[in-house]
Parts: structure tokens; sequence; C-alpha cells
């Protein structure tokens, strides 16, 4: 009685510690999740071949909707992904890609996504608890190929699965007969033919169970949008409802080959024994080729739930990235070829300058070096995505138009392609030109314009290039160092503006504000005095200089 009583308090003690390991755990994801949210997410490494499959899969043919590799790599896209990035699964962090690099303009949508935002922004309790769902479904790496795997289902079913049928009614048989006759042919014939399955088994499991982990990811969706469709919380989780009776009958298709699946990972030996004992029946690979056709049966489905997943979860990083910014507004869109921004800065600075920009054509950005151009048009770049994609802009107020946005900026050399930096620069300036038509505004940031040649030729074909863009359905962004364009375009619609700086003690001191007009001053010779450059290095450009301007 003594030993009973010992042992049940154990077991009691075992039971209440689980628990309450259970209930701390739960209570320090809810405290991580909420101490997370409102805060700059963390610098980490993010493989983008595996977060940008969902939109190559789906989405990377729609050219002119798409933000270009060139565009998307001159305005540091990657790291505004990641400044945003706070997704708690693999679909959120698809989806939020697909959306910064899938721009096309629909206000209905973005609507419906500022609705979903705004209620995560609102109500901290169902965040949390949509969260938690999140998190457990989780970023394995099984989870970025679901798209990939769904869009080449049909080549994952089992080649000619009538063998196996065949060779399941044959065992059957065979073991029906050894309680029928009792003979040693018989049962030489059962022995034969369940050896003969379990080898099969025994082959071809391990290829089966590679796409397991597809099927496991899936089915991982597949709950996470069950439990979705039972949340009352506003609107937003109603479109999961018209998918619940789809989930629940995918859900218990895999239940079967889920529960074998797992049984992998167990040591134990008689376990172990059972799984290939039973596996000779052959039942894995029948019920596997039944949910693949099942899945390729309800293939829209499950598109469907996903991406109203990652919606789900990208909508929580968005709230989450207003909050960490600080000052943000809602886009105003209009028809218009115009742009108005007041206080605007670009999201990847922690302590930006704000400014307050205001353009009615295309324009030419002068100035010194240094001074802030190229991060300013770039930051004007970066809004128009944002705005077009997460309903969001980093200044206090914003009325833009939308539009298709191209830039040509950071040219590097191809040494593999064998192509110098000015081929680079005529070709990514040529896209642009080609992207032109009636159907909708062409907005293009340009950084230096063909500065890969020299400076005769050069102002002659920027200018070209430029008084030809004006004529056409194009706001066209430009910064540059030559002066002498704005002489030669003077005649034509583009706006003027500058940056500059100023001496003091010894230092050029930059304001990063943008003024109206055309800035005439040159530092690069004052640079390198407020770099300690040798006095006769300073001294001897200058003296060039005078000799240039003679």
């Amino acid at each position: 009685m003594e030993n009973m009583i010992i042992w049940g308090g154990a077991i009691v003690a075992l039971l209440v510690g689980y628990v309450y390991k259970q209930f701390l755990n739960k209570n320090q994801i809810e405290d991580k999740l909420k101490e997370g949210f409102g805060i700059k997410p963390e610098d980490k490494n993010c493989d983008f071949e595996e977060i940008q499959l969902l939109w190559k899969e789906l989405y990377e043919e729609n050219d002119e909707e798409n933000i270009d590799d060139i565009t998307w790599n001159d305005l540091n896209m990657d790291d505004i992904f990641r400044r945003i990035n706070a997704c708690n699964s693999s679909l959120g962090e698809q989806c939020l890609y697909k959306k910064l690099r899938n721009i096309k303009f629909d206000k209905g949508k973005l609507n419906d996504f500022e609705e979903k935002v705004q209620f995560f922004n609102d109500n901290e309790s169902d965040r949390i608890d949509v969260q938690k769902s999140l998190v457990k479904l989780g970023k394995r790496e099984s989870n970025y190929y679901i798209t990939s795997f769904l869009n080449n289902v049909e080549g994952f079913l089992v080649p000619k699965i009538w063998t196996f049928y065949l060779l399941q009614i044959v065992l059957f048989l065979a073991i029906g007969s050894v309680f029928v006759f009792h003979n040693i042919y018989v049962y030489a014939v059962a022995a034969v033919s369940f050896l003969i399955n379990l080898n099969v088994y025994a082959l071809m499991k391990s290829k089966y169970e590679i796409n397991m982990d597809l099927i496991s990811a899936i089915a991982s969706v597949l709950h996470i949008g069950s439990e979705f469709s039972s949340y009352d919380a506003l609107n937003i989780f109603n479109e999961f409802k018209n998918d619940d009776k789809v989930v629940h009958k995918l859900s218990r298709s895999m239940l079967f080959i889920n529960v074998r699946y797992q049984k992998r990972y167990i040591a134990d030996f008689m376990e172990i024994g059972a799984l290939y004992l039973t596996g000779a029946f052959l039942f894995d690979f029948v019920f596997y080729n039944r949910v693949l056709k099942q899945i390729q049966k309800n293939i829209e489905h499950i598109f469907e739930l996903m991406l109203l997943i990652g919606e789900i979860d990208t909508a929580i990083s968005v709230a989450s990235f207003r909050q960490s910014v600080g000052r943000y507004c809602l886009p105003e869109f209009h028809d218009k070829a115009e742009i108005l921004y007041k206080e605007l800065y670009n999201p990847l600075l922690d302590d930006p300058v704000c400014n307050d920009f205001c353009l009615q054509s295309g324009c030419i950005i002068t100035g010194s070096n240094a001074s802030g151009k190229s991060t300013f048009i770039k930051a004007i770049a970066i809004n128009e995505i944002l705005a077009l994609s997460i309903h969001t802009c980093t200044a206090k107020a914003a009325e833009i138009p939308a539009g298709e946005i191209y830039s040509s900026m950071a040219i590097r050399d191809d040494l593999l392609a064998g192509e110098s930096y000015f081929v680079r620069e005529v070709k990514s300036l040529r896209r642009i030109i080609r992207a032109i038509s009636s159907k909708q505004l062409v907005i293009a940031f340009i950084d230096e314009i063909l500065k890969g040649t020299n400076t005769q030729e050069r102002v002659a074909a920027s200018a070209a290039i430029l008084k030809y863009l004006d004529n056409k359905d194009c706001m066209a962004i430009v910064a540059s160092h030559d002066l002498e364009l704005i002489d030669l375009l003077k005649d034509t619609h583009y706006e003027n503006f500058y940056f500059c700086e100023e001496p003091r003690d010894g230092k050029l001191i930059f304001d990063y504000k943008i003024h109206r007009g055309v800035c005439k001053k040159k530092n690069a010779i004052r640079l390198l005095e407020s770099f300690s450059f040798p006095t006769e290095i300073v001294e001897e450009a200058k003296k060039y200089s005078e000799q240039f301007l003679n």
C-alpha cells in the first residue's frame, strides 16, 4: 500500500510538472510575442532563394506587375524586406515578399489588407492567439517548398499504382487461404508474397518519405486554416470558412499517413518492427497516392488557404512595422502625374532627415557629392513600392499616382558577360524606354545618368533620353552632377531641385534638405581637404580646375 502511494505521488508530481512546464512555455511565447510587436526586427540572415519561391512559381511571369531585379537591387529591397519582416511563418515571409515584388494597383485589395492590419493593431489578444497558431506552423525548410510541390504534384504520384493494389490482393488472398487450406504450399505462397511486399516496402519507403515532409507541411497549413475558420473576430476570418469542408476532408485523409510517418522517429525496436510488418500490406503507398489525388483535386483551395494564412501573417508584420517606425501614413492615390510628400524619409535609416517634396512632372536633382541626392530618390521609389504593396508610406502625408516603377542606379561591370559599365547602363535605360506605353504611367528613378562615358557624349545622350521621356507617359526623377543638362532641358517640363552643404570650422556640413532650384556649388576638392588629403594634392587639383574653367 505504501509503495502504491509513493508511485501514485510520483506520477502526480510528473503530471503537475509537465502541466506547469507547458504553462510556462505558453506564457514565454505570449510574452515574446507581446514584447516583439512594434520593435524593429533583429538583423538576421534570410534565405531569399526559399522566400521568393511562392512569387517565382505564381507571379514572376507577370512582368508589368512586378518590380524587376534591377530595380529591386538598386533600392536595397532585400533590406526593406528584412526591416518589415516580423512574420512567424514561412507563408507569411513568402506572402510579404510577394506583396513587395508584385505591385499591381488594386484599391479593393489594399482596403481589405488595411482592414486586417488595423484589426491586429487594435486587438492585442486576438493578435496573440493568431500569432501562436502561426508559430506552430513555423519556418521549417519544407514549408517554403509547398508551392513548388503543388505545382508539380502530378509528378509525385506513385507510378503504376495498380501494381501495389495487385500485390495487396495477392497477399490478402494468400493469408486468407492459409486459414482455409492447411497446406505447406499455401503457407509457402503466403510467406513468399509477404516477403516480396516487405522488400517492395523497404525499397520504396525512402522515396516516399522524402515527399512526406511536404505533405506534413500541407497538413499543418490545413490545420491552421481550420483553427482560423473557428474565429469570429470581425469578418477577416470569414474567408477561411469557405474552405472549411475541404480542409476537414483533406485533414482526415492525411491522418493515417501522418501517423505512420511520425512513427519513423520512434526508437523503440518493437514499434519499428511493427511498422515494417504492417508496411508489407502497402497501405502507406495506397493512402499516400490517394491523398495526392485529393490534393490535386483541391489544389486551388489549398493555394487560396496558403495565401490567406500568409496575408494574415503579413498584416501582423506590417502593423508591427508601422509602430516601429513611429511616423507613417496611408497613401492617397490619384490619376494625375503628381507626387506630394510631407516629411518623407527612407525607412532604412535609424535617424533620418525628413523632406517635403512636391512634383508635377519629371525633375532633375543636382547637388554636390554626398549631399543626399541618391538617398532621397531611393526614399521616393521605396515609398511608392510600399504604398502599392502594403498600403504604407514612411511620411506624414503622401498623395501619389499608381505607376510602374523602374530604376537605373547601382550599375556594375559584368565581367562574366563581358559587358562594360556603359553597356550595362545603356541596357538598364533601354528597359525603361521599352516599358513606356499608353497603359500606365511609368515612374523612373535614374542616378547619375550615363556616367560610364566621357562628359561631352554623356551630356548629349542624357539630354536626348530625358527629352524623350518628357514627351511620354513617364515621370523621370533624375539625380545628376551635370549642370549642363539644366540648360539643354530648359524648354522641357523638368523641374529643378538641389541638395547642398555649408563649410563650417574647416568641414563640410550636410543638412540633407532638398531645395527648389539649381545648385552650382562643387565640393569634390573641398571633400579632399575635409578628409585631410596632402596639401600638394589639393593645390594641384585646384590648379587643374581653374584650367578647365578657363
